[in-house]
């Protein structure tokens, strides 16, 4: 089984990850995990080429840009996430996992939220002075929103596109957690 963990920047999805990966048994893959793993299965240069890309919204880009090279690269991606889950037990970060792999038998998405403060008092306690902080919040939530767009054509965090969506200001990262494990222990 994957489980896919989109999240925004501060909401506890990297400490949610590895909690869960303990919780369950499974092997958290994160960034270059998950091209180590692309690489012992022949195709390092292509998730390498994925994980690198850096979308722009451009006119210059619609123009220029090689939407059948994109399509390629996508399929590519979404065999290897293919092949990871005929291999094991994953959790991975982001990285479009919940649209490749949307509809597998043993694949679950989850996409974790938060309100500002709660995001920036983790960046607080993570040693973020507060205007670093919210640049990086900022930062890192558009590029991913515009990766994630680039590659799927869908908006990033949109409910409708995972499994499940979590308010971890609501709840913490720890009761996510048990959220999580409930859900899949109770699907149907």
């Amino acid at each position: 089984m994957i489980i896919s963990v989109g999240r925004q920047t501060g909401a506890g999805g990297r400490e949610l990850a590895h909690k869960l990966a303990d919780r369950l048994g499974y092997t958290y893959l994160n960034k270059e995990k998950l091209l180590q793993k692309a690489d012992e299965l022949g195709y390092f240069e292509e998730m390498y080429e994925f994980y690198n890309e850096v979308p722009v919204n451009t006119l210059l880009q619609a123009i220029s840009d090689n939407e059948i090279a994109r399509a390629s690269q996508t399929d590519v991606v979404r065999e290897i996430y293919l092949k990871l889950l005929s291999s094991g037990d994953y959790i991975v970060m982001g990285r479009c996992a919940n649209c490749f792999l949307r509809g597998q038998k043993d694949f679950f998405s989850v996409f974790l939220g938060a309100d500002v403060e709660f995001k920036l008092a983790r960046l607080l306690a993570q040693g973020y002075d507060e205007k670093s902080a919210i640049e990086y919040m900022e930062q890192s939530d558009a590029g991913r929103a515009s990766f994630h767009h680039y590659y799927t054509g869908e908006e990033w965090g949109g409910a409708r596109y995972y499994d499940l969506c979590i308010n971890t200001a609501r709840c913490g990262v720890d009761n996510a957690v048990e959220i999580i494990e409930f859900f899949l222990n109770h699907r149907l």
